[in-house]
């Protein structure tokens, strides 16, 4: 199998060979305890609950700065929130525009990773960097970091108070910051702290480095990937989910209209069963919600609670010998689903003891939960209802690109083994709606050319995420617009609009699938630039190399030699004219606004 060699003008001790590397001021590599001296702890005091202290101890080949952290509870929500080392320059530092902070990091996924400066006006600022990565989920892997610090952030305190650095640095800040408000104890430790003079660089990508292998049950795509639909007798959006590589449909099997008066009739979800396995397709059933007869809204007795497992049992049976898998309930941490969500464990472990006597092999999930809620899973897990369960849900929506999944997913995947168990996680929902900006933070036109930009770019970031992660079920939401509002975010999740036109996330998406029929996944590329990730797809007469950049203060030159490059395209499958000025190499800029980009290039 071919492989890929990268070599990083900015990123040090990396496979390859560096190219006129910008090596910067190197403000500390901890192997003179001398110049140790000018970092300090502090415990986060204004956050009661915080202590730990710095030291030095081992680190990628010789010391690190070790800074460990014990964060206790007063209440459920008041924590400990972080600890802090500082550096206080010996002089001022000066820093010229478009410079940034590099460090070596090693911290546990409970950890966020902060930085500090404050400048000479006396104002502090505040960043954070998406660590561990994609690429670094085994614990204990370092990781190196690039923080541009002379761009503009939204935390800052003190002095000139606007966002922006100026003039030159008084302090640095490494802070190990807590997640979630929980007890947790532990350290991180960094490396190589230096500041950089510009965040531009290159890299190049050849065919002679391998890659981290995939796992064989993740190598296609189209069997974990899902959709919502919330309609049981369309069948022109069941063509265009199938045309867009979607494997199985996901949609709620109402007990509502399966139960009259103690009887069971399921004709009108027979109907899209059918509609389905005509396609290829499967489904996901959401077993919901309430029922009249059974507690209103919700299950409110042990007799109602009763009556929904007999109705979970009675659909596995029915559905036995279909392409069919079912979720215990949709959403129960949140009272829009579940007015008392304390009841889920009771519901859970009922409906999964009678589907179990009634089939043992159906493959059942727990609901999935809004956002990753630590506290509910925890007690979800605690509990034990979920031992009969083949999958733990989580709907893992958020305000920032996919790729922050990874830390949480790395947390929950400890918690489940802490609870003994050794349920894989499912994706049961998640999309970015078209009228929401990440980049603003703010409400965006839903039908506007920026939104639907903004949402292809982070939709098919997601996909490629969750497919790297291997997550064996991964459902978008969903397939269609459910409004016509361009400001209402939840009108806006739709791979199409109302009038079943694709949106640019569909068009992405598509790109992406049809090359996944044409090639298999075989692993991401390791030692990328910082916020570089790349997928490799091998085909019978080519490879495709999936590159994108999820960090928009960065823009990394990629670099590939003319004589292996077949073509260049971005996320829309459209073409890319390379910059060709660059002797035997062709060029780009990742841009993190403009989205994946696809190079297909010749077998070795």
């Amino acid at each position: 199998m071919g492989c890929l060699r990268v070599l990083l003008p900015l990123v040090l001790a990396l496979s390859g060979t560096s190219q006129s590397p910008d090596s910067g001021v190197l403000i500390d590599n901890f192997e003179n305890a001398k110049t140790f001296r000018n970092w300090t702890f502090f415990n986060g005091a204004e956050f009661p609950g915080a202590s730990g202290e710095l030291s030095l101890g081992r680190g990628r080949g010789g010391n690190a700065a070790i800074l460990a952290y014990r964060f206790t509870c007063l209440t459920v929500n008041a924590c400990g929130h972080y600890v802090e080392a500082i550096w206080k320059a010996p002089s001022p530092l000066p820093v010229n525009p478009g410079a940034a902070l590099s460090l070596w990091a090693r911290l546990p996924p409970d950890i966020r990773l902060g930085i500090r400066v404050r400048d000479q006006t006396g104002q502090t600022l505040q960043f954070h960097a998406d660590a561990p990565g994609l690429e670094h989920r085994r614990q204990g892997e370092w990781q190196r970091v690039i923080v541009p610090v002379t761009a503009q952030t939204s935390e800052h305190w003190g002095g000139s108070n606007d966002g922006h650095l100026h003039s030159a640095i008084l302090e640095i800040s490494v802070l190990a910051d807590s997640r979630y408000p929980q007890p947790v104890e532990g350290d991180m430790a960094f490396d190589d702290v230096r500041l950089l003079s510009t965040t531009h660089f290159s890299f190049n990508l050849d065919s002679s480095v391998p890659v981290i292998a995939a796992p064989e049950e993740a190598r296609q795509l189209r069997p974990r990937l899902g959709v919502n639909i919330h309609s049981l007798n369309d069948d022109r959006a069941l063509d265009l989910a199938r045309n867009a590589g979607f494997g199985f449909v996901r949609t709620d099997l109402l007990w509502t209209k399966v139960e009259k008066q103690g009887r069971y009739d399921f004709t009108p979800f027979d109907e899209l069963m059918r509609s389905l396995e005509a396609r290829d397709m499967g489904v996901l059933w959401i077993l919901a919600y309430g029922h009249p007869d059974h507690g209103g809204k919700a299950p409110q007795s042990s007799e109602d609670i009763a009556a929904y497992a007999h109705f979970a049992a009675a659909a596995v049976s029915h559905f036995r010998g279909h392409r069919a898998r079912f979720e215990i309930w949709n959403e129960p941490n949140g009272r829009q689903f579940l007015p008392n969500p304390a009841l889920y464990p009771d519901l859970l472990r009922a409906a999964l003891d009678a589907i179990r006597r009634e089939d043992k092999s159906a493959v059942v999930s727990t609901g999935g939960t809004s956002g990753l809620d630590f506290p509910f899973l925890t007690r979800l897990l605690q509990s034990s209802s979920a031992a009969k369960a083949s999958a733990l849900g989580v709907h893992p929506y958020r305000d920032s690109g996919p790729e922050t999944l990874i830390p949480d997913l790395m947390l929950l995947e400890a918690l489940i083994r802490r609870n003994g168990l050794s349920l894989p996680v499912w994706d049961t929902e998640w999309g970015y709606s078209s009228s929401m900006s990440l980049s603003t933070n703010s409400r965006a036109d839903g039908h506007g050319q920026i939104g639907r930009q903004g949402q292809a770019v982070l939709g098919l970031r997601e996909c490629l995420t969750v497919w790297a992660l291997g997550l064996p079920v991964a459902v978008w939401y969903d397939l269609r617009d459910d409004g016509s509002d361009p400001l209402n975010r939840e009108h806006n999740f739709g791979l199409l609009a109302q009038d079943n036109s694709d949106k640019p996330a569909m068009k992405a998406l598509r790109t992406l699938t049809t090359a996944a029929r044409e090639h298999t996944y075989t692993g991401m590329l390791r030692d990328l630039p910082y916020g570089v990730h790349a997928m490799r797809l091998n085909g019978t007469k080519d490879i495709v190399f999936v590159v994108w950049n999820d960090q928009p203060y960065l823009q990394p030159e990629l670099r590939f030699e003319h004589d292996q490059l077949i073509s260049t395209s971005d996320l829309m499958g459209g073409p890319i004219v390379p910059n060709l000025n660059n002797g035997k190499y062709a060029s780009l800029v990742l841009d993190e606004k403009a989205g994946p980009v696809y190079l297909r290039v010749r077998t070795p």
